[in-house]
């Protein structure tokens, strides 16, 4: 490079040493920055792949509402320790917050003698966390996704004029399709509307049926307190209760299986009150074990006033049930849980009234209300927590069966699937009905109406050439696999011998001591074998332990027992292993009953230590989410096409018209003066 006879100084020539390394720290920076930028658009690239490749399970949903149910007891935890100027420890607070958020019951600290603004925020989260409510985000999950994705299953919402009417026109050929008929068949939903349809209908059907029960209770309730109790009679920390406030707080608490009570007493003014007695029973039960079968006659009822082209949303919800919602069972499931319902509340009164009858401690009340207390008591060991006595003073045997109680949950006894053949059934009902109308009018026509044998032979016989094709496929991979094994081993077996014969050659020629080493190995491979296979074993042994409840329960147990050893039994008598295990199994089964404790007014919980206190709040939170990871892989599928349907309504509609038709035919043929005779009722369950 030229430099043209300018002169240059010796700093512009070379750098110094301080200038040299300020410049390569600049460069480190630099670096260091296009290092980061390149390292985060990595990570960011990474996030995107995988939040377009996520694809969204129900089963998801069980974290999701394990993690949000969490977090509120914690959020509500820290609003009641806030509104309260943290005079209550916050354990006590998040405790509290827990029995609302998980629906149980205990308490560490009275819930009378909170403000109320507080009992008003603890009221709130016991409404939006109750079990009817709380599966409302699961039915906009879905609605969501039905109206954003394409389900495979299902057809598509476009459906011409062309699909309605050709099929119904190939089941009766002879028939013309007039226009009542025609605009009837038009009448119905397409799939994605009757999907879309279905799913907002539950939503609203659930609102209104809990606001329905929680209107009736808090009018009943509030105007039976404030016409027959006295002013005195409700009294609460020097101050008249207002009876319309304990009707809301003991019905939205009553319903959601809380057993909070707005006196210090809890409810034991009521005891003698047969009304209110008999009342909190009926919304306890409605809020859990009745509540499966009240919606599902809700649906049932709306299907039967509703004109004729909106029965068939309802009959979508009926067929699909616990596909669409938790809280709606299959009828078969309905009827075994309200039965087994029954037969648990029977037998805890039954042993109640056998073995604490004559109790002595009972003797200052009469033998009906010894009767209700008992009543109320079975009943609030399923989900209430109510007491109006002493549960301590009960014999063992009743408190025994009253644990019992608490740790079984009814639906689990019952978790029975719908037949698929029932679907067929109808179908073929249906069918058959169809050909006996327009084919012939014999007199067998009644007969096969009810029993199609012609169409049940039929597909017992398509049923058992695809089982026998099954069986025999089954077998025949069977015999190739067996094949198959034995060729591998007969080559293992000739290896082995090989093996066998150059290792006791090359043990000959070296040594005779060493001639039974080949066996000793064979021995060796043995024992290592069934080491690897009973390890194996007690791997997935050990695994199915630790995710039991039983094991949980039993550990949780052990700790609140180690924790609180220093003042058990004999240091205070009112301390012993049975309360502890009474009160882990009141948390797990979300009853919230306690034995109690002679110096508290709360639950036995309130003397436990903190550590103990955490034990309970999450042995409440595995209780609450019992079988709810199993009710969301149900809701992954839907059982009966919505386009199924469709077709068999277009069927029945079809029916309709050629039985309305030959009805009146008959009456036109009949003379004046002869009364006309009533059709046969169309029995479908559509």
């Amino acid at each position: 490079m030229n430099n043209f006879d300018f002169s240059r100084k010796a700093s512009c020539i070379t750098l110094s040493n301080l200038e040299e390394d300020v410049i390569r720290a600049e460069i480190d920076i630099v670096n260091a920055t296009a290092n980061v930028a390149v390292s985060l658009s990595a990570w960011r690239a990474k996030f995107c792949k995988l939040w377009h490749n996520y694809h969204w399970r129900m089963r998801h949903y069980f974290y999701l509402h394990l993690f949000v149910f969490f977090c509120n007891t914690l959020i509500c935890g820290v609003i009641v320790w806030g509104i309260e100027q943290y005079k209550i420890p916050y354990i006590d607070c998040w405790f509290l917050s827990a029995t609302c958020v998980f629906t149980c019951g205990l308490q560490t600290y009275d819930f009378a003698l909170l403000s109320r603004s507080s009992q008003s925020i603890l009221l709130f989260y016991t409404w939006i966390s109750g079990i009817t409510v709380s599966t409302i985000p699961a039915i906009f999950i879905k609605l969501y996704r039905v109206k954003n994705e394409i389900i495979r299953s299902e057809e598509s919402e476009t459906r011409t004029s062309e699909n309605d009417v050709l099929p119904i026109q190939r089941l009766v050929p002879n028939q013309s399709i007039d226009s009542d008929l025609h605009e009837r068949i038009h009448s119905l939903p397409s799939p994605h509307h009757l999907r879309v349809t279905a799913y907002i209908l539950m939503i609203v059907l659930i609102l209104s049926t809990c606001f329905v029960i929680y209107l009736i209770s808090f009018i009943a309730m509030g105007i039976w307190l404030k016409y027959h109790y006295e002013s005195k009679a409700l009294l609460q920390s020097n101050a008249t209760m207002n009876p319309f406030y304990a009707a809301i707080v003991i019905t939205i608490t009553a319903f959601n299986q809380n057993g909070l009570s707005p006196w210090t007493s809890g409810i034991g003014l009521l005891v003698n009150d047969i009304f209110m007695n008999i009342f909190i029973i009926i919304v306890v039960m409605s809020g859990t074990s009745l509540f499966p079968a009240i919606i599902r006659g809700v649906v049932v009822l709306f299907k039967t006033i509703v004109p004729w082209r909106y029965k068939i949303f309802f009959d979508y919800i009926l067929l699909n049930n616990h596909r669409l919602s938790a809280v709606i069972f299959p009828s078969i499931q309905t009827r075994l849980y309200v039965t087994i319902t029954i037969l648990l509340q029977i037998l805890g009164v039954v042993v109640a009234l056998i073995l604490d009858y004559h109790n002595s401690n009972l003797v200052q009340y009469k033998g009906g209300t010894r009767f209700m207390i008992f009543m109320l008591e079975t009943a609030n060991t399923r989900f209430g927590g109510y007491a109006t006595t002493d549960l301590s003073l009960l014999a063992p045997g009743t408190l025994i069966i009253f644990v019992l109680l608490m740790g079984v949950k009814p639906q689990m006894l019952c978790a029975i699937d719908e037949t698929p053949f029932e679907m067929e059934w109808i179908l073929i009902q249906t069918q058959q009905k169809l050909e006996n109308k327009v084919s012939s009018n014999n007199r067998r026509g009644s007969i096969q109406i009810f029993l199609p044998f012609n169409r049940v032979k039929h597909y017992l016989s398509r049923q058992g050439s695809l089982a026998k094709a099954q069986a025999s496929n089954y077998f025949s991979s069977i015999a190739r696999r067996t094949r198959a094994s034995q060729a591998i081993n007969q080559l293992h077996e000739k290896r082995l011998q090989h093996r066998l014969s150059a290792l006791s050659f090359d043990t000959y020629n070296h040594s005779r001591d060493d001639r039974n080493r080949p066996l000793g190995y064979i021995s060796f491979l043995r024992m290592k074998l069934l080491l690897i296979i009973f390890c194996r074993h007690a791997v997935v042994s050990l695994f199915s332990l630790l995710v039991s409840t039983r094991t949980w329960l039993f550990l949780f147990i052990f700790l609140i027992c180690a924790f609180d050893s220093y003042h058990m039994t004999p240091v205070d008598p009112s301390i012993t292993v049975f309360r502890v295990i009474f009160e882990v199994i009141s948390a797990f089964g979300g009853c919230g009953l306690s034995m109690g404790h002679p110096n508290v007014t709360s639950s036995f919980a309130t003397l436990l230590t903190v550590p103990s206190k955490i034990i309970l709040i999450l042995t409440m939170c595995m209780g609450r989410h019992r079988g709810l990871l199993d009710s969301m892989k149900d809701q992954e599928e839907i059982e009966y096409s919505a386009q199924t349907l469709i077709d068999s309504w277009q069927q029945l509609a079809v029916l309709e018209q050629i039985e309305k038709k030959k009805s009146l035919a008959e009456h036109q043929s009949l003379p004046i003066l002869s009364a006309a005779q009533p059709t046969s009722s169309l029995i479908t369950k559509f």
